[in-house]
């Protein structure tokens, strides 16, 4: 009975999910995101976090690299271009692939990087086909957390490793401040660090680094609500001012979120057992 419920909340969860993934990763809520954040990134480190998390994963031009939630591609052709290795993106979002796509060919990087549409939950590739899983603050949007990791655990590599940041949840929150953030966020199941320790461990993988960057999140929110009350002017001649009241209004829900501990930002690197896990 209870095995039956849970199996029904997954599957509405699910549903929930992907349909906030795809209303605010639209084509205009990913160009309004990006311009918010930096070019190419829908995650609010850019390439700053990328290169962090890179030298912890240690990323070179042999890696066989996998980006779970690549959006428009930021990190991948990052990665690609700076470090030479061969990546391919994961996405739930077609018009996010396909411009992740055009931007890789624009740049003469597609034979190093190439994107495509699926599911996090059940990832359409052969078992052991990549070195490194990676992911840049887009897991929150993952409904189903254990079958995440389990999929990341069967792409990789024994000895391969998963590097990642995420948006965390860090404090208590009622059900109307859940429904806020949620809401604000397209996050319908924010893991906590220690979920996603058990998680891992449970897969097979040893943790090699698991960082508190809270502190560092709360001080690029805080900027991107900055430069955010510049942009009012542009954003509601070229959209609506409804569309800038908007923005202001869900990446505020958010700053606050942060200032007041209730959600934060987390890195984890760790490595799966050279023998994988048994399947």
């Amino acid at each position: 009975m209870h095995a039956g419920l849970d199996s029904m909340r997954n599957f509405f969860g699910k549903i929930m999910s992907t349909e906030a993934v795809h209303k605010n990763y639209s084509q205009l809520g990913s160009a309004l995101i990006e311009k918010l954040y930096s070019s190419d990134y829908l995650s609010i480190g850019g390439t700053d976090s990328t290169d962090i998390l890179a030298d912890d994963a240690g990323i070179s031009r042999e890696s066989r690299v996998l980006d779970v939630g690549s959006g428009l591609g930021g990190p991948a052709l990052h990665l690609a271009k700076t470090r030479g290795c061969r990546i391919t993106g994961l996405d739930l979002v077609d018009t996010n692939v396909a411009e992740a796509k055009r931007r890789a060919k624009e740049r003469g990087l597609q034979n190093r990087a190439d994107f495509q549409v699926g599911d996090a939950g059940d990832m359409p590739f052969e078992s052991r086909s990549f070195d490194v899983v990676w992911g840049q603050d887009a897991w929150c949007h993952v409904p189903d957390k254990a079958a995440l990791i389990a999929e990341c655990a069967r792409v990789l590599t024994g000895g391969g490793t998963i590097a990642f940041t995420d948006w965390l949840k860090v404090g208590d929150m009622d059900a109307a401040q859940l429904t806020q953030i949620h809401d604000a966020t397209a996050s319908t199941n924010m893991a906590s660090m220690a979920h996603y320790a058990d998680l891992l461990e449970r897969s097979g993988f040893s943790i090699k680094k698991q960082e508190d960057i809270s502190a560092v999140f709360i001080k690029q929110y805080q900027d991107i609500m900055a430069r955010l009350t510049t942009f009012e002017t542009e954003i509601s001649s070229q959209y609506s001012a409804k569309v800038y009241w908007v923005m202001l209004d869900k990446n505020g829900a958010i700053l606050r979120a942060f200032e007041e501990g209730l959600i934060g930002g987390g890195r984890v690197v760790a490595t799966l057992a050279k023998e994988g896990l048994s399947l």
